[in-house]
């Protein structure tokens, strides 16, 4: 009987590193074909134009090509969805923020996935300290007049976000909380469009990515009044932070990170996380993608990343009740 089940035991583990040694096999040949990586928001947007730096590193890393596909839409849900139902081979990519890994959850009574058992967390590749954007016109050269001039009549102007219930929302409440003041909330799908509104003088302020103020700061229709994180941004550095500003309480910023589907194979992931790394200590992609709009790199381990979530969404239930925002 002891043979047999040693013969049983066996027959099991070489099965088991037959199966690893394949795993692994697939992971050094990754990939053989190009990968797509999904995008919650529009062609034009700070997060679609960091991908496509991201991509490109990739690409020339990876002598494949790595194709953007914007899914906009739904606070970012549209886009995971898409790769939650995509093949498990790592072969399609999300670059999600916190909407789609953890605030949804708290957002939405019902989900049409569940991010803790749909995907798999590969790393967190950056941080992003977003700015508080007004139309110059308002005539309000810092926040602390900006914040005076909406404590008096705030419910007559309107500030706009890539989505309801997404980061650049939930900064703005931030704000608004912290400071003491009303305004109406313009929902779009994604800060492109809502730049065009207040270019248009539809809107009058918002937060979002630098890269969205940077572009159109030479119209002279937008201004700059704080941005978020420790230190101001080398391309804007006249711009205080928050902090500087006299609100150190305030919190506008969101991490971008890339997840496969739930069951892509650990050594993929691996490998993948271990390449966008790389990336992100390519002197070329730093100066052109991340260090001009005040970005922090990250970088992380499939593991810190999947720790990182679990903390992120304990902090990120408790922000959002605080908050009252609902969107079911």
């Amino acid at each position: 009987m002891w043979r047999q089940v040693n013969g049983l035991l066996k027959c099991a583990l070489i099965a088991g590193f037959g199966t690893l040694g394949i795993t692994n096999s697939i992971a050094q040949s990754f990939p053989n074909k190009p990968v797509r990586l999904v995008v919650p928001y529009p062609a034009g947007a700070p997060v679609d134009n960091f991908a496509r730096g991201l991509g490109e590193t990739l690409g020339a890393l990876w002598k494949q090509p790595v194709v953007i596909d914007n899914r906009p839409g739904a606070n970012e849900i549209i886009a995971a969805q898409a790769v939650t139902k995509s093949p498990a081979d790592g072969y399609t990519l999300l670059l999600g923020s916190e909407a789609a890994f953890t605030q949804n959850a708290f957002l939405y009574s019902k989900m049409p996935y569940d991010a803790d058992k749909d995907l798999a967390p590969v790393t967190r590749a950056v941080y992003f300290n977003m700015v508080l954007i007004t139309r110059s016109a308002l005539e309000t050269p810092t926040l602390k007049d900006f914040v005076a001039l909406m404590k008096k009549e705030g419910t007559k102007h309107s500030y706009g976000s890539a989505g309801a219930g997404g980061t650049t929302h939930l900064a703005m409440e931030s704000v608004k909380k912290e400071a003491g003041f009303e305004m109406l909330h313009v929902p779009y799908k994604g800060i492109a469009p809502a730049m065009q509104d207040m270019l248009g003088n539809s809107i009058d302020a918002m937060i979002a990515g630098a890269t969205a103020a940077i572009s159109q700061m030479p119209t002279g229709k937008v201004k700059v009044l704080a941005i978020a994180g420790s230190k101001r941004a080398k391309s804007l550095p006249d711009v205080p932070t928050f902090a500087e500003a006299g609100y150190p309480k305030v919190v506008a910023n969101l991490y971008l990170g890339l997840a496969a589907p739930a069951g892509t194979p650990k050594p993929v992931i691996e490998k993948i996380a271990a390449d966008v790394r790389k990336a992100l200590a390519d002197k070329a992609f730093l100066e052109k993608n991340v260090e001009p709009y005040g970005y922090e790199t990250i970088g992380d381990t499939p593991a810190q990343f999947q720790a990182y979530m679990k903390q992120d969404k304990e902090i990120s239930g408790r922000r959002i009740k605080e908050l009252g925002i609902k969107l079911d």
